[in-house]
């Protein structure tokens, strides 16, 4: 009989993935759609632990930019009414020379998350 005494790992080192995806294909001059899953727990300081007398601290996002090259797509200033592992769509037309997909975010206890992805062109 197997007992685990721990449990298992995530298959990634990053406590806070994000994931890019884009749907469509990315035929310069097409759109396309980038959708943007940032894994975070979005706690919002009012909730009560397992013992039902503390609250779980606030732990929020804060502020996420997504860019296009250097172009800003989008820039939100988050609170506490986003659930976890908030989900962002922006639309993007694919341009010649390459189009660079750069998400960034910044939590209330200073953490950070970036990530990229290059849109290819068929």
């Amino acid at each position: 009989m197997l007992v685990l005494t721990q449990q298992p790992k995530m298959a990634t080192l990053n406590p806070h993935p994000i994931r890019i995806n884009v749907i469509g294909t990315p035929t310069i001059g097409q759109q396309v759609e980038v959708k943007v899953l940032i894994g975070h727990p979005m706690e919002t300081g009012y909730r009560l632990g397992d013992g039902g007398n503390e609250r779980i601290p606030k732990n929020i996002i804060e502020k996420v930019s997504i860019r296009l090259n250097q172009e800003v797509l989008l820039q939100a200033e988050l609170g506490t009414g986003i659930a976890a592992n908030p989900l962002f769509s922006v639309f993007v037309t694919v341009l010649a020379g390459g189009s660079m997909i750069t998400v960034e975010w910044e939590d209330d206890r200073g953490v950070k998350g970036r990530a990229e992805k290059l849109l290819m062109s068929a």
